[in-house]
């Protein structure tokens, strides 16, 4: 009888805050024999402006599988839709290379938001983490509401976003 193949659990990590949120996820599935933990780091983990924090999750002793650049340095419209196509090129190519079986996804952030169109595009299943959840008056509201669209399956943090 053939050996069935490791699932391939690929988790997204964009910054410090939902990396904190992903942390005990990413252990329970590295410790998982019969799976294997993916993890694609972005955003503000690669800016030095930022401290490099893709290097706490190395001392973690996670492998970083691939490291998509996308952060341009400014904080204008226009910044952020440059740096959310250039995640849409570097995760497209990520998700070819890596062939995950299924996509980990936390929160609204716009590097979080090129990985789900790259996902979904790619046909690979979406987990998302705290969906339904309010800003008001931010447009982080409709990258959250778009990226559970996206989702196959939802992990609320309370029953009211549900």
């Amino acid at each position: 009888m053939p050996k069935r193949m490791k699932r391939k659990i690929c988790v997204v990590t964009g910054t410090r805050a939902d990396y904190g949120s992903l942390y005990w996820l990413m252990k329970e599935i590295k410790a998982e024999k019969k799976l294997e933990l993916q993890v694609i780091a972005t955003g503000m983990h690669l800016s030095h402006e930022f401290g490099s924090t893709y290097k706490e999750i190395e001392r973690d002793g996670f492998k970083i599988n691939k490291k998509i650049e996308m952060v341009v340095s400014a904080d204008t419209p226009s910044s952020i839709v440059k740096s959310t196509g250039l995640g849409m090129i570097g995760f497209g190519d990520a998700l070819r290379d890596l062939k995950p079986d299924i996509v980990v996804l936390l929160g609204d952030r716009y590097e979080i938001l090129a990985a789900a169109y790259s996902a979904t595009i790619s046909r690979i299943p979406i987990a998302h983490f705290h969906g339904g959840e309010s800003t008001l008056g931010a447009f982080d509201e409709s990258i959250r509401h778009s990226i559970t669209k996206m989702s196959h399956f939802h992990f609320v943090s309370h029953k009211n976003y549900k």
